[in-house]
């Protein structure tokens, strides 16, 4: 098609800059005008277009990302990306405008149109978005490979199997923006948000759709995303954060929130890594010298302090003959707790910064080890232990 608007619409976007999540959800907007004239143009043929907003998400996650977070949008190359529950496509297009390599699936039976709106779209669009169909409420594989990014927004509540989906996704992508229906109360009016708890809905009970099924409580929705192997990032709630109910259209409440994957991890993604890193390894794992350091991204701080956190695993091989292994810290050179861990494993390495120290936008943070294991003929790197996760929160 020569129609100038369609070129301008599928043209990749120049690199958005490095300096906010807000030049995204910017261009969103704007894309998102420019495809419904599109529609409108096409007219509806035999079926009619999905009515929902599938890039309003972009505005909610502007005001709640931070830190390194506003910027995993960033130089997109040739980063694939997974849309779940396409809808029509709009997200698949518009991070396709971005530059990203991006998958969409979805399911014909549940999609509104049967996923004729995203495969015309894709031809009059010219695009090279890959369309799967696949119900992901089955016992499903996700394409070959590891995805740097899954955007999951609004299909939670609508699958009768959120665990296998979550862990699945867990294992496959690094990231993953997702939301979801939440509720505070139960029908009978009884607080539930600070337990861990879904209601299940019944075939008829939410908007008269068959295909809602778990509304989680915050603490249900937050244990969950820990047990399928997910870290949050950042959080945040719209809509009625008084009294949601979960049968109650009109008080519908959502959460948002930004995923890490605790199996396919870098610290090098989310900080400046200075002294003390060794590379990334099979895409997934740092080793460190005994000494290493970095600078975090310091967040706003409402209780006059930030808590410094280390995900690490500590290996068998570096284990010392006698006593356990020390871990000491510092921010900015002022001295923080020191821990230690006698028996090799995972372990999670916290202590807390005052607001003293950090009086600027980012802390420079240095570990040190008592013991590290030797260069070797096998290996002739210093390693210390190995990181997954590092940040100021």
């Amino acid at each position: 098609m020569d129609d100038p608007a369609v070129t301008e619409l599928n043209t990749p976007a120049k690199p958005v800059p490095a300096v906010g999540f807000f030049e995204v959800a910017r261009r969103a907007v704007r894309f998102k005008e420019r495809i419904e004239a599109l529609q409108s143009q096409i007219g509806e043929s035999a079926f009619g277009w999905y009515p929902n907003d599938s890039l309003g998400g972009f505005e909610t996650f502007d005001s709640i990302l931070s830190g390194r977070f506003r910027s995993l949008l960033d130089d997109p190359g040739n980063r694939c990306v997974l849309d779940i529950g396409s809808g029509d496509g709009h997200l698949a297009f518009f991070l396709e405008s971005l530059g990203f390599r991006v998958k969409a699936i979805d399911h014909p039976e549940t999609n509104y149109n049967r996923m004729c709106g995203i495969r015309q779209l894709k031809e009059v669009l010219q695009s090279r978005i890959e369309i799967i169909s696949q119900d992901v409420d089955s016992q499903f594989e996700l394409p070959e490979g590891q995805c740097d990014i899954v955007f999951f927004l609004g299909i939670l509540y609508h699958l009768k199997n959120p665990y296998y989906v979550l862990d699945l996704l867990s294992r496959h992508a690094r990231f993953c923006f997702l939301s979801t229906r939440v509720t505070r109360l139960t029908p009978g009016g009884l607080e539930i948000r600070d337990t861990p708890l879904a209601y299940l809905v019944d075939s008829d009970e939410l908007n008269r759709d068959a295909t809602n099924f778990w509304i989680f409580s915050e603490a249900g929705l937050k244990r969950l995303l820990r047990r399928t192997g997910w870290e949050i990032c950042n959080y945040g709630t719209t809509g009625d954060t008084q009294s949601s109910d979960p049968r109650a259209a009109e008080h519908d409440e959502r959460a948002f929130c930004l995923l890490r994957s605790r199996h396919l991890t870098d610290p090098g993604l989310t900080a400046s890594l200075l002294d003390g890193w060794h590379g990334l390894e099979e895409g997934k794992w740092r080793w460190t010298e005994r000494c290493f350091s970095a600078e975090l991204t310091v967040p706003d701080l409402a209780s006059g302090a930030a808590l410094l956190e280390l995900r690490f695993v500590y290996p068998e091989c570096v284990k010392p003959r006698e006593g356990p292994l020390s871990l000491r810290a510092s921010v900015d050179a002022f001295a923080l707790n020191q821990a230690q861990y006698s028996t090799p494993g995972e372990h999670v390495y916290r202590a807390s910064v005052p607001a003293a120290c950090l009086r600027s936008r980012t802390a420079i943070v240095t570990f040190e080890l008592d013991s590290a294991l030797a260069p070797d003929a096998t290996d002739r790197r210093e390693r210390g232990i190995i990181v997954s996760n590092i940040g100021l929160y």
